[in-house]
Order: structure tokens, then sequence, then C-alpha cells
């Protein structure tokens, strides 16, 4: 469609809007989208694009998906970023895959305890933290574990979508978002607002520090990581990106180092920089 000239005499309708997309167009969003994370966007995934995205073209006064692939072309466009944003995914809820939990309060924290310098801080990384409920449960964790009542812990939270950094930042839940946590430890650990809604006590709010982080970004992160929880992260990327993630990872982690992977995720056989010692925990060698 050809735009009539004089813009502020223009206005894009939804009948404007050209809602499907080529092929071409679609491995152009494959590969922005692999660029810029490392994640293979899948055929699977360009309906929910065309779904999501007609709207943004609406919005940005944008005719078809031809003028919006070049929009966000350009990693550092704040289009770019909102791209990204939507097309991660962000499944999470307390406690999830709850035995990961269990060998940190049973075997990680008191290891770490005897182990390490007692006037260093335990470090934690939730290297995708989406809103907040992995980190804020290693939180309640630590707080609840014997071993480390006399330590300093840090648990460092980054994901790619600053909206979930925000969320993990602000400390506050829905009701609904309270999934897999107790209500002990929610009475406990979180204080009920006058709008239903859950906030997180100071004492675990003062552990979390919140960053907004691409994986495959250089990492402003000094060595010497005690703990890394990257869970459901690895199935999105290819084999090559896999080694190249854990390779980064194994750079920030001393020996005796501990990650954590997701139910679905394995790397046996795969890194010799990392050895199982557990069901999907692995310790750095």
């Amino acid at each position: 469609m050809n735009r009539p000239m004089g813009a502020l005499a223009y206005s894009v309708t939804e009948q404007d809007v050209e809602s499907t997309m080529s092929d071409q167009v679609f491995a152009g969003f494959q590969r922005i989208t692999l660029e810029q994370t490392g994640i293979e966007l899948a055929e699977g995934k360009r309906a929910m694009i065309v779904n999501r995205f007609s709207r943004r073209l609406l919005a940005l006064g944008l005719t078809c998906f031809e003028e919006y692939l070049t929009l966000v072309a350009d990693p550092h466009s704040e289009e770019a970023l909102e791209f990204i944003e939507t097309v991660t995914t962000n499944l999470t809820y307390f406690y999830r895959e709850s035995h990961h939990f269990e060998v940190i309060s049973k075997m990680v924290l008191p290891e770490l305890a005897r182990r390490t310098d007692p006037t260093k801080p335990i470090r934690i990384w939730s290297a995708a933290c989406s809103s907040g409920q992995e980190p804020y449960t290693l939180a309640i964790t630590v707080r609840e574990s014997e071993a480390a009542k006399d330590r300093l812990v840090r648990i460092l939270c980054t994901d790619i979508d600053s909206k979930m950094v925000a969320a993990t930042q602000a400390g506050c839940y829905r009701a609904e978002e309270m999934r897999g946590l107790s209500q002990e430890r929610r009475d406990k650990w979180f204080e009920r607002r006058a709008d239903g809604r859950y906030d997180a006590s100071e004492l675990l709010r003062s552990l979390i520090i919140c960053k907004r982080l691409n994986l495959f970004d250089n990492w402003p992160i000094r060595p010497g990581v005690d703990v890394i929880m990257c869970r459901n992260v690895l199935i999105y990327f290819n084999p090559d990106y896999q080694k190249k993630l854990l390779q980064k990872f194994s750079e920030v982690q001393n020996n005796g180092g501990y990650l954590f992977l997701g139910h679905s995720e394995s790397i046996d056989g795969f890194s010799d920089m990392y050895r199982r010692i557990d069901n999907t925990v692995y310790e750095r060698i």
C-alpha cells in the first residue's frame, strides 16, 4: 500500500496491516532471534509472532512485517528489545523442580559454608530469573539454612527481559503467582497487602541483586560464582550455543562450583568442564 503524502493525514487501521508473513520474513526473524539470544525460533512460533506483533505494527503505523523486520534488525533499538522480550518464554513458579532446593539446602550450602572464606559472600546466580519465583525460592532456602545463617549470601538475578527483571526487583505477587509456595512459607516470608498481593519480606529482598543480561553478551560478572541456576534454558539453544554458554559459565566458576539445569536437560558426555553429582546437578571440575 502506498501512503498518501502528509503523514499527519494518514492513520493506519487494522484493515491496512498485512497480517501474513512470508517465509523470507520469518527467516529474518529467526536469524535476529538466534543472533541476539541464541534461541532457535521454531516454525511453530510463526503464528505467535503474527498474532502478537500485528498490534505492534498498528501502534507503530507500519503496514507489513517486512517493515517491522527492518525496524528490529538494529539490536540497539527499543523495538528490538520489545521484540526479544516478547518471543522469550517466562514460565516459572515457586519451588519448581523442588529437589534442586533440597540439594542446595542439604548439600550445597553446608559444603560451601565449610570450605569457602567466611569473610567473603557465597555467590549464587539465577541466570534466567523470569519474574523472580526462582530467586525468592533460593532466598527462602538460604534463610532457612542452618549452615548459611552466619554467612553473607548474594543472589544475582538476571534475565534478558527487562520486565521480568523489574518484577523480580519488585518482589510483589498476586495470589495465583504464589503457586508452589506452602501457606506456612507464604505467611512467614511474605506480607499480604490490602489489594491482595504479597510482598517479599526485607529478609529475602536483602539477598537479591537484579540486572538485565543477555547470556550471549559480555558479562560484567566477576569470577568465583559458587552456584549457577540456569534451568530450562539450554533446550532453546542449538549445540554450538549450548557449548558456548557452558564455556562462559565455567569461566566464572571455580572448581567445585555447582550448576543446576532443568529436568529435561543434560550435559552428560557433552561437556568436560562439569561432572554430574545428582539429577541435573553438576560440579565444575
